[in-house]
């Protein structure tokens, strides 16, 4: 850069123009920073009466389809590490992750 070349930083912040916020939650013009997203997946119920099975299943290749006792649902494997496996819905979406003592074959 020489001398008569004039560097601007961007601003700190980036202003989307919106109007002052007048709401009793004072959101600050932004009502959509205060929502929450659904979980990817239904959460198991909190009562202690789901218990893991007595044999689970340890996957052992990719693409293998187990059942989620936990969440009771089917899935893919997509990958293990240690002993959390990483699923995928039978055709597709946002994956999870569960122990694998959740696990049993879906055969």
């Amino acid at each position: 850069m020489t001398s008569h070349q004039i560097h601007t930083p961007p601003p700190p912040t980036f202003d989307r123009g919106l109007p002052s916020c007048e709401c009793p939650a004072d959101c600050g013009g932004r009502p959509e920073a205060l929502l929450r997203l659904a979980p990817a997946y239904p959460a198991p119920p909190d009562d202690r009466t789901i218990k893991p099975p007595e044999h689970p299943h340890s996957p052992v290749r990719r693409g293998e389809l187990v059942h989620d006792v936990l969440n009771r649902r089917l899935g893919v494997v997509m990958d293990r590490v240690g002993h959390v496996v990483y699923l995928r819905p039978e055709r597709g979406g946002q994956e999870w992750d569960v122990d694998a003592k959740w696990l049993v074959d879906a055969r």
